[in-house]
């Protein structure tokens, strides 16, 4: 798809945010568990003011709608299993895959592939009817990020899930689990900084 590029800014691989959307080994677990999904292209209006969520936009390449980012965002940011799909044409929008989903989906083929056989297309129905539910409503106005909670809750988030398994099967000493608690606040303190640098911008 071509776009006016006087217009929007194109994000794309190798954008910072994409690329640590598919090397961050964590982020398996938002789009494994919680469905969590980035597409591929996302084009951001240059001119307009608004925050940033509120210039955003997902190109649909099968019949070029221009979607508004917010339509995945709030109540239906999670679920997105098999991608997205465009509330105009209910064509599949491209997304990402984090580098350790695509791992873990390939020594898990045959526990999942028989959720895409049989619930795909009863998925592909349900998103319809939450995009019903979306477009009928308000679309969400931008409010300020506290970007210290997010990094903070993120470090949180991946000590528990990398560490605490470790400290249930007493692999670790105290002072390495000092030392680990330490390393995931300090990188959740630093992805909270790169998302305000980045997200918080209006350039």
């Amino acid at each position: 798809m071509e776009f006016d590029k006087e217009k929007y800014k194109v994000w794309k691989l190798p954008h910072p945010i994409l690329l640590h959307w598919i090397i961050n080994p964590g982020l398996a677990f938002n789009e494994l568990i919680l469905g969590q999904r980035i597409p591929k292209v996302t084009l951001i209006d240059k001119t307009s003011d608004a925050p940033l969520m509120e210039r955003q936009y997902v190109p649909c390449p099968e019949c070029s709608a221009l979607n508004d980012g917010r339509l995945w965002s709030k109540s239906n940011t999670f679920g997105h299993w098999f991608g997205y799909v465009c509330p105009e044409c209910h064509g599949r929008i491209p997304c990402l895959w984090n580098i350790t989903s695509l791992i873990l989906l390939v020594l898990t083929f045959p526990i999942w592939i028989w959720l895409k056989i049989f619930g795909e297309k009863k998925w592909i129905e349900k998103e319809k009817s939450r995009f019903a539910e979306v477009v009928s409503s308000e679309l969400p106005e931008a409010k300020k990020t506290n970007w210290l909670k997010m990094g903070l809750t993120y470090g949180v988030l991946m000590f528990c899930i990398m560490v605490l398994p470790k400290i249930f099967q007493n692999q670790l000493t105290p002072s390495a689990i000092a030392i680990q608690a330490a390393i995931w606040l300090g990188g959740g303190l630093v992805f909270g900084l790169a998302m305000k640098l980045f997200l918080g911008s209006r350039k």
